[in-house]
């Protein structure tokens, strides 16, 4: 599935997303980019010091730098590790963001592609430095059809 620059709202009318948006969507890419690298701390970097985290293969909540650092030690470390994200629902107030969407990780496990499609929240605030940084991430993976 490809990324687009327009948000399809609640009723599905097709909007395009404004530059404040676009911003915080340019925050996920940041993200994405850093969690399919092998460095863990430059996804916890992405993180504000006070942020709260629920991991997608965690039972456990992470709350510290150290926390969420750890929780991506191990989850980095599946081999070749991607991730795509898709329809995501921005809403921007002030200095405060919410991303909330679909993404899905893909890694290889005995030479076999595996899939984890998850559904997400991030909760944003932009700093003084004018960068968006996560103070809440919380990620699940998406309930199998029952």
């Amino acid at each position: 599935m490809e990324k687009t620059d327009i948000l399809i709202d609640q009723k599905g009318v097709c909007q395009p997303f404004t530059e404040e948006q676009q911003s915080v969507l340019k925050a996920m890419d940041k993200w994405i980019e850093a969690v399919t690298t092998t460095d863990p701390e430059t996804v916890t970097k992405l993180y504000a010091k006070d942020a709260v985290f629920w991991g997608t293969v965690s039972p456990f909540m992470r709350t510290t730098p150290k926390g969420i650092k750890n929780y991506f030690e191990g989850f980095m470390g599946l081999k070749n590790l991607n991730a795509i994200y898709y329809k995501p629902m921005v809403r921007v107030y002030g200095n405060i963001a919410i991303n909330s969407g679909y993404y899905t990780f893909y890694y290889n496990k005995d030479d076999k592609l595996v899939s984890i499609p998850a559904r997400y929240t991030f909760v944003y605030r932009k700093d003084s430095d004018g960068e968006w940084y996560i103070i809440d991430h919380h990620s699940s993976a998406v309930p199998q059809n029952v």
